[in-house]
């Protein structure tokens, strides 16, 4: 393995010399640490933190002989993936106006930062061609939900233009386009060089429908648009003409993407919902709050309680933000407390928000945050900072940074919860590193000294008192466990799916035993005229197995040297 160009692939060749002038060969480069990377010189936290990533996939990556390939990459497999281009804006007037430097500088800007959100949103940079980016999302890990992956990848591309705008000193904007589909991907090896390629119609329609953008635009295909069409906020551009496509293809601008809305009534839940109220009305009369854990088994139905939660809360004056902890493939551990912290900046009981430095300036005016905790939110938040203010986090030792990220934690969701009473939730801990754990603690110790709720979901596996998100959490808490559902409760749920004849619904009901998951989907399957068999039923099993080994094998890559 040749370091220099791991590093130039990494887009790190800057740091060439450095590990040259002190010895870094292969084995001592799988094994540097985050101190090691600071000992070398290597101030951004971006660039760290990619770095950290790489050693990370490195490690789990088996040792080979100098030269052997890996025969299993290099064959071609067809993956369902959704690809990513974002391509500056007037890069080639700008590179005809200005000094070849300041181009360099604002190229560098640009993919430092888009590189990161592609990384922090799980998807895979396949290359930078110029001025445009090639993402993947999907390959070569899935994650399940990978076209919205790609989605909130390209608006948090689009929407950090500005602060790029102001840091790079031009106005910067970029086009986007974002196809999902069947590609062929593989994994090229030389003795010198590594890469994992994607190919077919999936990349080539990403890249026109890039061409095709305006500035500071995000198109579309059909194959994204149709599987988030309830949350996405899009107009038709009605069918173009592409280069390289016999047939017009329709494209779609996206705006935003809103959150989730229960597609279908809520049943049963009465005992789980009186639990909850009854921890809204103590926090109303009280002022103190208290955390919430939801616990049970894969599809019982804790997302759509917590959707039912959320809303009876907005409806007596609670104001509601949300987090998700990533299954394993989240590059930044804190995400969840990331779009949390989003959340309370930008003042949006939404999962969507995403702060900007207008924000943390609002929350310092408002008296939201201090003065000495601005330095740890935009640290948190990943917001760039300035280089007086870099100079001065990077000379406190870890431990200190991490007490002052969490002290500007504690006190953000005191305020905020004192202006308008608040409901933070954050699903699927079960997935969190001990880092993310280590916040959701802090957090719900400060429940108690504020009119907040903090509800957490997790599922159930083994002994759940040995679990170290429930060792994490602590006391005080309410713990809700969720079960199945009710005879009564399924043969409801059945009657909201028209046309269901009433033996089918009951051979459904029968098979599910009350996992409101695999009832809906066998109703589908039953309302296709696909039938009710042990096909159908293993089916949804496999996918929910699945599920768990992909967060099993990735906590044991983690752990391996």
């Amino acid at each position: 393995m040749d370091i220099g160009v791991w590093l130039h692939s990494l887009g790190m060749e800057r740091y060439e010399a450095v590990f040259r002038e002190n010895a870094i060969d292969v084995d001592v480069l799988r094994n540097l640490t985050a101190d090691d990377l600071k000992e070398l010189g290597i101030a951004s936290v971006g660039h760290r933190r990619r770095l950290l990533d790489a050693l990370a996939e490195l490690r789990a990556r088996p040792k080979s002989p100098r030269g052997a390939g890996s025969p299993g990459e290099a064959k071609g497999e067809r993956r369902q993936v959704a690809v990513l281009f974002a391509d500056l804006c007037g890069f080639t007037q700008m590179s005809r106006e200005v000094d070849a430097e300041e181009v360099l500088a604002v190229l560098d800007r640009y993919f430092e930062q888009t590189d990161r959100i592609i990384d922090q949103h799980g998807g895979h940079i396949g290359q930078h061609v110029g001025d445009c980016v090639m993402a993947v999302f999907g390959a070569p890990v899935s994650y399940g939900n990978d076209v919205e992956r790609a989605v909130r990848a390209a608006l948090t591309i689009r929407d950090r233009m500005p602060e790029l705008s102001r840091a790079s000193g031009r106005s910067v904007s970029v086009h986007i386009g974002i196809a999902a589909g069947e590609v062929v991907a593989s994994g090229t090896d030389s003795a010198t060089y590594r890469e994992y390629t994607v190919t077919g119609d999936t990349v080539n329609l990403a890249s026109r429908l890039t061409d095709a953008a305006e500035p500071g635009q995000i198109l579309i295909s059909e194959t994204v648009r149709r599987p988030l069409a309830d949350r996405l906020d899009c107009v038709e551009r009605g069918s173009l003409s592409l280069k390289g496509f016999a047939q017009a293809v329709a494209a779609w601008g996206i705006t935003g993407l809103r959150c989730s809305r229960p597609s279908r009534p809520l049943v049963g839940r009465d005992q789980e919902l009186r639990q909850f109220r009854s921890v809204l009305r103590s926090c109303r009369e009280t002022g103190g709050g208290r955390t919430v854990l939801l616990r049970g088994e894969a599809g019982i139905g804790k997302t759509r309680l917590v959707e039912e939660f959320e809303r009876e809360a907005q409806e007596t004056g609670f104001l509601s933000h949300t987090g998700l902890v990533l299954d394993f493939g989240a590059s930044t551990g804190g995400g969840a407390i990331q779009s949390l912290v989003r959340g309370l900046l930008a003042q949006k009981g939404s999962f969507d928000g995403d702060a900007s430095a207008t924000d943390v300036e609002r929350a310092l005016d408002t008296g939201l945050i201090d003065a000495g905790d601005a330095l740890f939110i935009e640290d948190l938040i990943d917001l760039p900072m300035a280089f007086e203010d870099r100079a001065v986090y990077e000379a406190m030792d870890n431990e200190m940074r991490v007490r002052g990220r969490r002290d500007a934690l504690t006190r953000i969701v005191q305020r905020a919860s004192r202006q308008q009473p608040r409901v933070l939730v954050v699903e699927d801990i079960h997935w969190s590193d001990e880092s993310t754990l280590r916040d959701l603690a802090g957090l719900s110790a400060t429940m108690a000294e504020c009119p907040a709720v903090l509800v957490l979901t997790a599922r159930t596996h083994g002994d759940s008192n040995e679990e170290p998100w429930r060792v994490a959490i602590g006391e005080p808490c309410t713990l809700i466990d969720v079960g199945p559902l009710s005879v009564s409760d399924a043969h409801a749920m059945a009657r909201s799916f028209p046309g269901t004849q009433t033996d089918r619904a009951r051979r459904c009901i029968a098979r599910a035993a009350g996992n409101p998951l695999f009832l809906e989907q066998l109703l589908n399957d039953a309302l296709d005229g696909e039938g009710t068999g042990v096909d159908q039923i293993k089916d949804v099993t496999t996918s929910l197995i699945k599920m768990s080994l992909r967060g099993f094998i990735a906590k044991a890559a983690e752990k391996s040297p």
